[in-house]
């Protein structure tokens, strides 16, 4: 029996072999954008919530500065955030969705980032809590 020869098969390995490891180097880096969206997110909601939770302040003051935040430093790595801030007696609660930019074609990943504090209130010197 002849031996047959293995020229080409590196090639043929390696035509196959490729496209695999780019996909799989592309949804790492699709991770990568997408816990960095997460903590652009969860950053936003901290500032918005604490500006909301302000001794007389508004959830309308919460959700301005948690837009402003989203401006300044997630304009790229956040797509079409939404800033919702509820604000009653006793704790604000604000919650950022969006969409983490897209590196792998097709594949959208959903941000959400939720963060509640109480509401910061006056105590006169003496009276009990």
């Amino acid at each position: 029996m002849a031996a047959r020869s293995d020229a080409g098969a590196a090639t043929a390995e390696l035509a196959i072999a490729m496209p695999l490891l780019l996909l799989i180097v592309m949804f790492v880096i699709q991770a990568g954008v997408w816990m960095h969206a997460t903590h652009v997110a969860q950053s936003a909601a901290t500032r918005a919530a604490n500006a909301a939770a302000g001794y007389q302040s508004t959830a309308a003051a919460g959700r301005d500065v948690g837009e402003q935040t989203l401006a300044a430093i997630g304009n790229g790595v956040l797509k079409d955030p939404s800033v919702s801030v509820t604000r009653t007696a006793t704790e604000v609660r604000v919650e950022i969705v969006g969409e983490a930019a897209t590196v792998v074609p097709g594949v959208q990943w959903t941000v959400r980032a939720t963060v509640v504090r109480p509401v910061e209130r006056f105590v006169p010197d003496g009276a009990a809590p």
